[in-house]
């Protein structure tokens, strides 16, 4: 609750000191700053038909940026890209339970379209909904999921995924040129994990990653 109390006062003395903002048809906004990937996940059983979440997925950090062509005055049409978030995958349940199962990587590029509210000169809020497209790779496995399974070697993939994504943030004018940006997106993730043993197929769990996607930063409009 403090960091919020921080966090809104540092938006209102922002807001005071800053020079007015405006956004018109035709201009170009980059927007760049840390990432955080929090999932909200949820799993279940393929093929054993385990009861309960059999595994979780921890939340990752990366790099995000993303570019915006506003179309109209308050319309844009922005494309999402960051470097890859990394996770680690934990075992729940009775059978995975306490057991770190794995890692992997993705790349979540995401085209949306934004409404930029016009209430304000010195603030500009917008919200937007679209398409995300993300796609695994680098899975690995653990000693202890090997272990667990008495393979001498394990293995992971996980399906790609497309679903909507929705967008809500706001930029705040710092010079002509600058924004201090802020934004946060809900997407909707779902993959199947197949894990194998020895190369033969163990088990496959539906995830529902469902991730929240914080980014602070900066923006500079063209």
């Amino acid at each position: 609750m403090k960091k919020l109390h921080l966090s809104v006062l540092a938006s209102a003395v922002l807001s005071a000191t800053a020079p007015a903002l405006a956004y018109e048809a035709g201009d170009v906004l980059i927007k760049f700053g840390p990432a955080m990937v929090a999932p909200e996940s949820d799993s279940q059983s393929k093929i054993l038909g385990l009861q309960g979440e059999v595994v979780e997925v921890d939340d990752g950090v990366g790099f995000g940026i993303s570019g915006t062509y506003m179309m109209t005055d308050a319309i844009g049409v922005e494309l999402l890209g960051a470097t890859p978030f990394e996770h680690d995958i934990d075992g729940l349940g009775t059978v995975l339970g306490g057991t770190r199962v794995g890692s992997t990587e993705h790349l979540p590029p995401t085209l949306l379209v934004n409404y930029y509210v016009p209430v304000s000169d010195v603030i500009k809020p917008y919200v937007g909904v679209g398409y995300n497209y993300t796609t695994f790779f680098n899975e690995e496995t653990t000693a202890e999921l090997d272990g667990l399974l008495g393979a001498d070697y394990t293995s992971l993939s996980l399906s790609d995924s497309h679903g909507v994504a929705y967008e809500i943030g706001f930029d705040i004018p710092l010079e002509d040129n600058l924004v201090f940006t802020a934004t946060a997106w809900n997407v909707d993730i779902d993959t199947t994990a197949t894990v194998k043993a020895n190369s033969n197929l163990v088990e496959k769990i539906d995830v529902e990653i469902d991730p929240w996607v914080y980014m602070v930063g900066l923006g500079m409009k063209f």
